[in-house]
């Protein structure tokens, strides 16, 4: 029974120990992160690029204006640049999603489709192979005759 409540005392001290252990290295960590944000040995993620040039560089309200004229055109530019890009990107993917799916036989596109291909893609792919279709009909000169009766 003393053997027990001496092991039970010692599973307590180890929890405690840890536990203060664990609220001491959470107090440090605090502290120093402050320290080093506060004398500037760490930047504050996402902190203003053209503040932190003001007072760095000691720029004048003109150059400061111009600076942030150049920052917004260029975040612009990126942003078109990145629609684009995510245009292109889902083009060519509904291009190989097509291209596989040709490929296969009846059966196996049902299972690819299922399987391996999201459903709002999926609804893209057709509608783009339907435009394709439609491009096709209208662009072919045997499709544009129609029967008489």
């Amino acid at each position: 029974m003393a053997a027990l409540r001496l092991m039970a005392l010692k599973d307590r001290s180890a929890t405690f120990l840890l536990a203060v252990a664990l609220i001491a290295g959470v107090t440090i960590g605090f502290a120093g992160s402050t320290l080093a944000y506060r004398y500037k040995l760490l930047r504050v993620p996402g902190g203003n690029l053209v503040e932190r040039m003001s007072g760095s560089l000691s720029l004048s309200p003109s150059q400061r204006e111009a600076i942030v004229e150049v920052m917004e055109d260029t975040r612009a530019e990126v942003m078109q640049l990145r629609r684009s890009m995510q245009r292109q990107r889902r083009r060519l993917m509904i291009g190989a999603y097509l291209k596989v799916r040709a490929i296969l036989n009846p059966e196996q596109q049902k299972k690819f489709d299922y399987e391996f291909v999201p459903p709002k893609f999926r609804d893209e792919a057709r509608q783009a192979e339907q435009r394709r279709g439609d491009d096709a009909t209208q662009a072919s000169p045997s499709a544009t005759v129609t029967a008489t009766p």
